[in-house]
């Protein structure tokens, strides 16, 4: 698909995190699937090396960290009260886990997923602006460890809005800067 994003994004993070899932390629993003989510073909999720010795989730370097408003926008949509999950569980009956959706009023919605139990700190119709705090990194829902989730669609519902590539700005991607780029898996990547 060949898309231009309109809204000037930010990575929805303070410091530098891995890209676990990015890129055009089912074979650096398993959001790209026949059967998944039409969504979230283009999503993002972002998270930190692992030491190899997380047992529980405060083990997790990203785990409790800010999560910010990647462009300006309004708060269309919050989900919240899932409870966080053990390293190795997933609950696939609330699948994004606490989520957000932010309306950038231009035809693009950015939709967050994974926030901690009772982190999130905004609400419906709320105005937000670029680098607000929205909540804390979590491991609610189908996540296998803390992480969030970035994607960007067409409209404000999950079950039908169409996915659109996200190219953030300007950011470091590998200690280079990169602009009106998509990340990929395995870079780790950080805002200016």
């Amino acid at each position: 698909m060949d898309y231009h994003t309109k809204t000037r994004l930010i990575l929805p993070f303070k410091g530098t995190w891995l890209v676990s899932n990015g890129g055009r390629d089912p074979e650096k993003n398993s959001h790209i699937r026949v059967d998944g989510p039409a969504n979230q073909q283009f999503g993002y999720d972002f998270r930190q090396k692992r030491k190899g010795t997380e047992k529980t989730l405060i083990d997790f370097e990203v785990f409790g960290k800010d999560v910010i408003v990647p462009g300006d926008g309004v708060i269309v949509q919050v989900i919240d009260g899932s409870i966080d999950v053990e390293f190795g569980e997933r609950d696939r009956s609330v699948g994004v886990g606490n989520a957000i959706i932010i309306d950038h009023k231009n035809g693009e919605y950015s939709l967050l997923c994974h926030f901690k139990h009772q982190s999130i700190q905004v609400k419906a119709g709320d105005t937000v602006k670029q680098r607000d705090v929205l909540g804390l990194c979590g491991n609610t829902g189908n996540t296998s460890e803390p992480h969030i989730h970035f994607s960007l669609q067409d409209g404000p519902f999950m079950h039908r809005s169409r996915a659109l590539p996200a190219q953030f700005h300007k950011i470091l991607v590998d200690g280079k800067w990169k602009t009106n780029y998509e990340p990929e898996r395995g870079q780790m990547v950080s805002n200016r």
